[in-house]
């Protein structure tokens, strides 16, 4: 990246490519702990500079301000140029990524001393290319790329050649903009040079005088329209500038109490391609032109709508954010609370946080030492949008910097808000917690397998004493724990106020607490890869004083609610007894008994068919899943028979998986030889041929030696290996498994371990299977229930979860592959006994 500075530092700049990253960046009145803003492109990381104890504002440069006394002297505009008007479309529209890549790959090979004339340089970049867009490109690129302090200038130079200009540039008697203006004029694009106020690296957000930040850029016409270029702030970056005014005070949820140190910063070459033909529309944010024409805006703004506008970054506009409360840089509260409003196309792809500063200066006197400091800023996700609401603990001047992480992204600074607390309450109390993720469901919540249901904003407000439940749909199997919390209450005091259960793949957590107040619920979670729980999602929670009216009469409406709730208890269908308990809500009725039986009504019919499924489905993660829940859930007694038949599926699919896992790991090698015989013993074919035919080959395609090694010799999903891994004995016909019984009855596993290892292994899976089979069978003759494994293999993808008639579910595959018949009358009748007595103790 350029390593040329438009005005001479004080400090010593670091022309060292960095690529800034952290939790903050940027420039303009940051504090030293942040970085540089990140670039699309930023390279390596930022290099930090001993903070001055004391930084002489009067006399600071700033290293982002173009040198506007250049020694050159060129028209800011030439004559015959398009007059300064909005372009018709947005950058997205008219930048292709190929452009960028073309651009970027010529200004690579052409090294400053290829020219000696600007229109000799500007041929080399851009002969041969038909888009203008891509020409200036590939100026835009050379310019910022020229590390001015590296290059080595000859003694000798042509007047105002490329590389005196560049060398000027490192006497800080030149700019990058005029250099891409000489050199886009040169190439016959229309550039013009644009004088200004820029909020750059000494700009303080609420800052009203801007003599110090005066600046220049470009604007070029490309694809029929006027469009802006800033070559210095695409390439340098101020990393740790800081007044020294502002102490930190909060950090995402956590008192910090750090004074920040003066430092005039540090420059870093990096590349920000934002600067390259950004929208006008967000341009004038940082950028305010003498001439408003050059605004390139419908509606131009005045000096004093620019001074009050946000400040607001280049990720703000990646990110697609939008302001929607009070568009102003500074805000100003009369009763010790604010609140900041943003929203975004990507939300849900978008995690923000923020750091609260305080500024002793103007406040008149430092926070006092008495007053906490963490948890007085609250991040809440809601409909859409993130608003921070912010209750100050005493009057002052603050600054809140606002971050934000894009899913997979690292952190990047968007905005900064002055703001300006006149009262302070005297009551005011902090938010009972502030976790990093804020409160709401966000992206973390759904990457950590909860997806939410019934709750879908950050705040909740119920009446105290009366339950609540909050619910989540479970995509993947995780551990949960949830903890309530509040800012002068111990956990413990709380813990008996929330309850969680897993009724199937619901995430159902109840809240009963018995006093009003400001209450944070956290829910964690712990998947099979994590070593400790993390965060995921939190409530703030608002508990009402509020008494139900008591009434000794019910409406018409209120008693039908109440008798189709009773009358659902007869049903076996939850989503049926879900609607009838929804409608017996609206009315908010006293339970009698029948709301909790209706409850537990569907938690057991969701556990049974829970554990139907996983067994029908003889996958291990759900029989898994579906076993913790049931023995976890206060009907495990009643479920006993389900759950017994759950864990012979699961023990028996676990032996078939460690009867492959010997085949699995065997050596390439093994296996490659055993292939490669050509006159195999009659010990290896016959064993193959046992293993292919439960694998459920025809036996045309197993009495040739070719044949089985065009088999063997199968990849992907046809490969001998992956049918091994996924083999289910439930699809195995009876008279396949007599087959390969015969085909290995001649021998023993010493015979075929002494003939290779390769027959060795294979013949014992093959014998074990067989074994299963046998075994099976001897059990059904004990038990006088002989079966057809014909039929049997006819009902594998029958489904054990709707019933054939009102008294009998469909057939749930057994471990071998016999189906027995489990019916709410028969496997579960103890579970529907428990369901009934609850009905019959019913008093209308």
């Amino acid at each position: 990246m350029g390593g040329g500075a438009s005005k001479p530092a004080k400090q010593n700049t670091s022309p060292e490519e960095a690529k800034p990253r952290g939790p903050t960046e940027g420039v303009g009145g940051s504090s030293s702990r942040k970085t540089a803003e990140q670039g699309p492109q930023s390279l390596g990381p930022p290099q930090e500079e001993e903070a001055e104890e004391k930084l002489d504002i009067p006399d600071y440069i700033d290293i982002l301000q173009e040198n506007t006394d250049d020694v050159i002297d060129i028209p800011v505009v030439q004559d015959g140029y398009p007059p300064p008007k909005p372009a018709s479309n947005r950058k997205s529209d008219i930048l292709r990524a190929a452009d960028i890549a073309e651009g970027d790959k010529r200004a690579k090979k052409i090294k400053p001393e290829d020219a000696t004339t600007f229109e000799d340089l500007a041929e080399l970049l851009t002969k041969g290319m038909s888009r203008d867009v891509q020409q200036v490109r590939a100026i835009f690129s050379w310019v910022i790329g020229q590390n001015v302090q590296e290059i080595k200038f000859p003694e000798n130079m042509i007047i105002n050649s490329p590389m005196q200009i560049l060398k000027r540039m490192k006497e800080g008697k030149s700019s990058y903009t005029t250099i891409f203006t000489l050199l886009c004029r040169a190439a016959k694009i229309p550039c013009a040079i644009i004088h200004g106020f820029a909020k750059s690296a000494g700009y303080e957000v609420g800052q009203t005088e801007l003599e110090n930040l005066r600046n220049m850029w470009n604007a070029v016409y490309v694809n029929g329209g006027w469009r802006f270029v800033f070559p210095l702030w695409a390439c340098r970056v101020v990393v740790g500038h800081s007044t020294g005014k502002w102490t930190l005070v909060e950090a995402k949820g956590k008192g910090v109490r750090e004074k920040m140190p003066a430092s005039t910063g540090e420059s870093v070459s990096t590349l920000n391609d934002y600067y390259f033909l950004p929208d006008a529309e967000e341009f004038v944010f940082r950028c305010f032109p003498d001439n408003p024409e050059w605004q390139l805006l419908r509606k131009p703004i005045s000096k004093d709508e620019f001074v009050e506008m946000p400040y607001c970054r280049p990720s703000f506009f990646d990110f697609k954010v939008k302001i929607v409360s009070k568009p102003k840089c500074v805000l100003i509260s009369e009763d010790g609370l604010c609140n900041i409003c943003l929203k975004s196309s990507i939300i849900e792809d978008i995690m923000m946080t923020y750091e609260l500063f305080y500024n002793d200066e103007e406040s008149g006197s430092p926070i006092s030492s008495e007053i906490q400091l963490d948890k007085y800023v609250a991040v809440l996700n809601q409909n859409g949008k993130v608003a921070f609401n912010i209750r100050f603990p005493s009057p002052g001047v603050y600054k809140i910097d606002v971050h934000g992480i894009l899913k997979g992204d690292a952190m990047s600074w968007l905005c900064s808000f002055k703001l300006i607390c006149k009262n302070a309450r005297v009551d005011i109390k902090p938010f009972p917690c502030n976790p990093d993720v804020g409160f709401g469901p966000n992206f973390k919540t759904e990457l950590a397998g909860l997806k939410a249901e019934t709750h879908h904003d950050s705040f909740i407000s119920f009446h105290s004493k009366r339950e609540t439940e909050i619910k989540f749909t479970m995509t993947k199997y995780v551990q949960v724990q949830t903890k309530l919390v509040h800012h002068n209450m111990k956990s413990h005091q709380l813990k008996d106020f929330v309850s969680t259960r897993v009724v199937g793949n619901q995430l159902c957590i109840g809240l009963a607490i018995p006093q009003k107040g400001e209450f944070g619920l956290q829910i964690n979670t712990k998947g099979k890869e994590d070593r400790e729980f993390q965060n995921v999602c939190n409530y703030l929670l608002e508990a009402q004083e509020g008494e139900r009216k008591h009434r000794t009469y019910e409406t018409a409406s209120e008693k039908k609610a109440r008798a189709e709730l009773k009358g659902s208890l007869q049903s076996k269908d939850p989503i049926v007894i879900k609607r009838a308990i929804d409608q017996f809500a609206k009315f908010d009725l006293d339970d009698k008994g029948e709301l909790k039986k209706a409850k537990d009504k569907i938690e057991f019919l969701t556990l049974s068919k829970g554990l139907r499924d996983s067994v029908n489905r003889r996958n291990v993660e759900a029989l898994e899943e579906s076993l913790h829940q049931a023995k976890s859930s206060k009907f495990q007694h009643k479920l006993q028979s389900l759950i017994q038949k759950a864990e012979d599926v699961l023990m028996d699919l676990q032996k078939t998986k460690k009867y492959a896992h010997e085949i699995l790991e065997m050596n390439q090698v093994t296996i490659t030889e055993l292939r490669n015989y050509q006159t195999p013993k009659p010990i290896v074919h016959d064993v193959m041929k046992a293993t292919f035919t439960l694998l459920g080959e025809r036996q045309e395609m197993l009495e040739d030696w070719r044949d089985v090694q065009y088999l063997m010799r199968r990849t992907g999903k046809g490969s001998l290996m992956n049918r091994i891994k996924k083999f289910d004995k439930v699809h195995v016909e009876e008279n396949c498994v007599n087959l390969a019984s015969q085909f290995l009855k001649p021998y023993d596993e010493d015979m075929a371990h002494g003939t290779s290892a390769g027959c060795g292994t294979f013949y014992v899976w093959a014998n074990n299977i067989v074994s299963d089979f046998t075994k099976a069978e001897l059990n059904d003759a004990r038990h006088q229930a002989p079966r057809s494994r014909t039929r049997h293999h006819s009902n594998i993808n029958s489904s054990a979860v709707g019933p054939k008639n009102e008294e009998e579910d469909e057939g749930v595959v057994s471990d071998h592959g016999q189906s027995g018949q489990f019916s709410d009358e028969n496997v579960d009748q103890s579970g529907e006994n428990q369901i009934q007595e609850l009905d019959d103790g019913y008093q209308s």
